[in-house]
């Protein structure tokens, strides 16, 4: 059987949900604001129309609410987009949703029941996009501080284990809906887990009989060693860095070994890869549509969006500093510096491809 090519949009509930500035446009040409709704609701029905599996939600915690990140619209301000979706889901048919949610600043047990709730409520259509976060802004706004990286994965761990154990909490037949004997669910079939690890605990179970789909789908986006080796015993679906194919061919390698090493099939995981197109009614067209939207997003824009991404404020670099240089120092998104310093770029390199 043929493979099926699977379609994702990407974006933030945000001012530029795609590209920085996107928000900069003709005043004639605006049908809706970003911050109205039918905007969003467009979004929605122009991806389902197109045949796309599913839309996925970027998200952080608290935007970046320095003065770039303020004033050029940069992530800020930020809605919960797990408050929007079902609204999507009401105006769709067979879009799914992936929903970006970290485990470093949410309650496992309130994630677990928020998520199996949105899956009902979208009819099967969620998945759930695993980060842990990688920003100390992001942290000061929770009012904590953001644990070291290898720690952040071996907490996931033991959060997903405690989601998934909170998920299965019902068995598949628990909801009888016995009229007769007035008994709405079996309870030899809704377990208490009594969860007890280092981190995280709960006696269970869910509040939340299991969803249509059995639990929400699983996304993962580390390219990490700690992560490549966390989406291999979790993710369902991976969600690369965007590279030149025989880097990425070298990911994809590592990410299907260690789903293997899991006792997983490879072949039952998706790995989607970014392409941040830019469409026209020509190619040269669309080349000078690209040129334009580059032009248009200062320097200091590209720079704030990768120092994000670095997990360290960037501005203390020239701009024709080598990532290679800096990369034993990046404790955040070590995958695209990786790809990076491959290519023997710099930052001024890496911010100007920062129209995303």
């Amino acid at each position: 059987m043929k493979k099926m090519i699977h379609l994702n949009g990407f974006s933030l509930f945000c001012p530029g949900p795609n590209t920085r500035l996107s928000w900069v446009y003709p005043e004639d040409k605006i049908r809706y604001q970003w911050y109205e709704m039918g905007y969003w609701d467009e979004i929605a029905k122009t991806l389902e129309r197109g045949k796309f599996d599913a839309w996925f939600f970027a998200d952080n915690l608290g935007g970046y609410n320095d003065e770039v990140g303020i004033r050029y619209g940069q992530h800020f301000p930020i809605l919960d987009p797990t408050i929007l979706i079902p609204r999507l889901a009401a105006i769709t048919e067979k879009l799914g949703f992936i929903v970006t949610v970290s485990t470093t600043f949410n309650n496992p047990y309130v994630l677990a029941r928020k998520l199996q709730t949105l899956d009902h409520v979208t009819e099967g259509r969620i998945g759930w996009n695993i980060i842990t976060s990688v920003n100390q802004r992001e942290a000061s706004q929770a009012g904590t501080i953001l644990p070291p990286h290898n720690e952040r994965y071996e907490q996931a761990e033991e959060y997903v284990q405690l989601v998934k154990q909170l998920w299965n909490s019902w068995d598949e037949d628990a909801l009888v809906m016995d009229h007769e004997n007035l008994m709405l669910a079996d309870p030899s079939k809704v377990h208490h887990i009594d969860f007890e690890g280092q981190w995280y605990s709960s006696t269970g179970p869910l509040c939340v009989q299991r969803g249509p789909q059995g639990h929400p789908v699983l996304v993962q986006a580390g390219s990490s060693p700690e992560g490549v080796a966390f989406a291999g015993r979790h993710a369902e679906v991976i969600f690369a860095p965007g590279a030149p194919s025989h880097i990425l061919k070298g990911m994809v390698d590592k990410w299907r070994s260690a789903i293997s090493d899991s006792g997983r099939d490879p072949d039952k995981v998706s790995i989607l890869s970014p392409i941040g197109g830019v469409i026209s009614n020509s190619r040269e067209e669309a080349h000078t549509k690209r040129a334009e939207i580059i032009e248009r997003i200062p320097y200091e824009l590209g720079l704030r969006n990768i120092s994000n991404m670095a997990g360290f404020d960037l501005n203390d670099y020239p701009p024709e500093t080598k990532v290679a240089d800096i990369l034993d120092k990046i404790t955040g998104m070590r995958g695209p510096f990786e790809v990076a310093a491959k290519q023997d770029e710099t930052l001024k390199d890496v911010a100007a491809r920062q129209q995303n």
